[in-house]
């Protein structure tokens, strides 16, 4: 029975009790109900928690219940990371291109961790009757997540370039109609003393470049050729930097919009300065509401700390 209740408490993910089965009740882990050890059902169920109790203990040297993974607790372990998990595994990751991310961290994870014989074993595959690596297995089972992803991820550089390609127009028009008007003789500002306008030309600038660094971005992630390993590093980061560049660009518009109604209210209508400036910021805090969320889940997705970190036990 007891077997069974950490059985279940790992596959679960309630690491509170796999904590006590280690603390009091360690033969415990010698058991094994469902003909797995606990370490591959961790992996079969994606539990980081559980998997990272396990690791401190197969790298303790005072502890003996994990010794390391066997063979035969290698190959169980790479079929689990290969295979496709249930989806309450991966409802905590943003996006289809992130939890292939997820996965495929799950399988590097996971292989660095086994006897290095098994990261390029063959093994015989019964529904196919040949044998071949657990990569190409992996990729195989992955292969419906792999086009959802790249069309996720599609979906959002399109809807993102759209929205830069509208704005860059508007910044690359103001850029040439400075306000105030130029000279007629030399083409010179003649506003160009006042503090104002070089706020307006600094940041209608930074907006212009990252505006532009931005549709690079998008771009390089349509033309991407969309391979499995594009997903852990290479298409994250652009989406990333994509988004960041997008919140600039914004924001330097912004103040440069702002920059422009000082200079043609200052002298007029002074008064309605206040509340234009208070209520500037709106979409920049609407656009962090929005989609900070959304960044975080992908900054730690993408740089967090890895998935074998020891936990803490006591």
């Amino acid at each position: 029975m007891g077997a069974d209740a950490l059985d279940q408490a790992t596959a679960k993910g309630i690491s509170e009790i796999v904590k006590l089965c280690i603390q009091f009740f360690p033969e415990l882990f010698r058991i094994s109900p469902s003909c797995k050890s606990l370490m591959t059902r961790a992996i079969e169920y994606r539990q980081e928690r559980i998997l990272r109790l396990f690791f401190k203990l197969s790298s303790t040297t005072e502890l003996s219940l994990f010794l390391g993974p066997t063979r035969r607790d290698s190959s169980d372990m790479m079929a689990a990371a290969a295979s496709y998990p249930s989806f309450d595994a991966m409802t905590n990751v943003a996006g289809a291109a992130f939890q292939m991310q997820r996965e495929i961290q799950w399988y590097e994870a996971v292989q660095s961790w086994v006897t290095p014989r098994m990261r390029t074993a063959y093994f015989w595959d019964n529904t196919e009757g040949r044998t071949k690596t657990y990569w190409t297995k992996f990729m195989e089972n992955h292969k419906n997540l792999l086009e959802n992803g790249g069309k996720w991820v599609k979906d959002i550089a399109n809807s993102c370039m759209l929205v830069s390609t509208l704005i860059v127009k508007v910044l690359f028009t103001a850029a040439f109609t400075i306000p105030g008007g130029n000279d007629s003789n030399t083409g010179v500002p003649l506003l160009l003393g006042q503090d104002s306008l070089l706020v307006f030309a600094i940041s209608d600038s930074l907006g212009l470049v990252s505006f532009v660094t931005a549709i690079l971005l998008f771009l390089a992630i349509l033309t991407s050729q969309y391979e499995t390993q594009d997903f852990l590093y290479s298409l994250p980061k652009k989406i990333i930097m994509g988004h960041v560049f997008l919140f600039l660009s914004l924001a330097f518009m912004l103040v440069a919009f702002e920059a422009t109604l000082t200079i043609l209210l200052d002298k007029r209508l002074g008064w309605i300065l206040i509340p234009i400036i208070l209520l500037t910021p709106i979409p920049v805090a609407l656009f962090l509401v929005l989609q900070l969320p959304l960044l975080y889940q992908m900054i730690i997705s993408t740089y967090g700390r890895s998935i074998l970190r020891p936990e803490r036990i006591w």
